[in-house]
This record gives C-alpha cells, structure tokens and sequence, in this order.
C-alpha cells in the first residue's frame, strides 16, 4: 500500500509539474506523464538523474514535453530522440545499468485518447493503457551522439554562429500580416 501512495505522489507531482511547462492540461500529456512513471518503475529508478535516461518517441506532440520535465530527456542534449512513426511507442534507456523499456500505447487507448479527461488517464491501471515490447539497443553512432559534450560543435557544422542574425531577410517571407494572421488554415487532406 507504501508503495502505491508513493507512485501516485510521484505522478501528481510530474503532472503539476508538466502542466507548468506545457501550460495546459490534456489526456495526451497525461499519457505523457503516466509513460514517465512507467518507464522509472521498469527502469527500477526511484527519481531521473540528469543525462542518465534517453527516450526514443515514435510520437511527437503533448506527451513530449512530460517527458523532457520528467525524465530530464530533452532533444538538446540528444537525450530525446524522434523515430516519426506517428504511434504512440516510447523506448527508455538507462545509460548507466543499460537497461531499457518499451512502452506502448494500447490501441484502443489511442482511438478514445482525445474523448478521456486527463484525470482518467491518471488514474488508470498501467495494463489498460500500456503493453510492453523488446527494446531494440541503442547504436554505437546513437550512444556516442548521446555522450557528447554541450559545447562541442556537431560534425560538419563549423563552430560559429548561424546566419540567422546576419540575414534576418530570409525569414520575412514567413512573416504574416494582420489579415493573414486571423484567417484560420486549413490542412489540405
């Protein structure tokens, strides 16, 4: 029974946390939260340490950012990483003990995803939302990319500033006017 208050403590806390950050609720951050706190009791871990823990998401959205908060995983310091796949699959490595989970979406979760209150989300077994897969291991190229110092330069980029303030013209095309600004877009299907 300690051990039930002491995870539901740790995802209240993650969830207030990741609000924070994202700046609103929704059941897709929730998923995020509930991934995090899975992720650290299958990792055995009681707390992320930073740089310790690398997360691939096949998903990018909401559930990004309780990630970055939470496991201390941020795509700046190549710790969280993308495979765009679109499914809700996230893969957790522990860099130290080189253990690693593969959490995944049921998919009857993702269908009634954006219908759930982010409390349902929260508050639901770990088996109703979650199944879990064989981690592929990280690659050499990925691991040594991971460990890289913050302030070496990446290969193939020369170690200046980018061009952004010597040629701000090139990005005026992107600018909107007032009108344009208003108008809601539509995606073209």
């Amino acid at each position: 029974m300690v051990r039930k208050h002491i995870y539901r403590h740790r995802i209240r806390k993650f969830w207030a946390d990741s609000v924070r950050f994202h700046g609103k609720p929704c059941s897709v951050l929730a998923l995020g939260v509930r991934v995090c706190d899975t992720a650290l009791r299958k990792l055995n871990l009681s707390a992320p340490e930073p740089e310790r823990l690398v997360c691939v998401s096949e998903y990018v959205g909401c559930c990004t950012d309780a990630v970055q908060i939470c496991l201390h995983c941020t795509a700046g310091k190549k710790h969280l990483l993308y495979y765009k796949t679109g499914r809700l699959i996230f893969t957790i490595y522990d860099l130290h003990s080189e253990n690693s989970v593969r959490i995944c979406v049921r998919p009857e979760v993702v269908e009634s995803l954006r219908q759930l209150q982010p409390e349902e989300v929260l508050t639901m077994p770990e088996e109703a939302l979650f199944y879990f897969e064989e981690a592929h291991p990280l690659t050499e190229r990925t691991r040594k990319r991971v460990c890289r110092a913050c302030d070496a330069p990446a290969e193939g980029v020369p170690y200046r500033d980018s061009g952004v303030q010597d040629s701000p013209d090139q990005f005026r095309k992107f600018d909107l006017s007032e009108n344009d600004a208003c108008r809601v877009t539509r995606r073209r299907k």
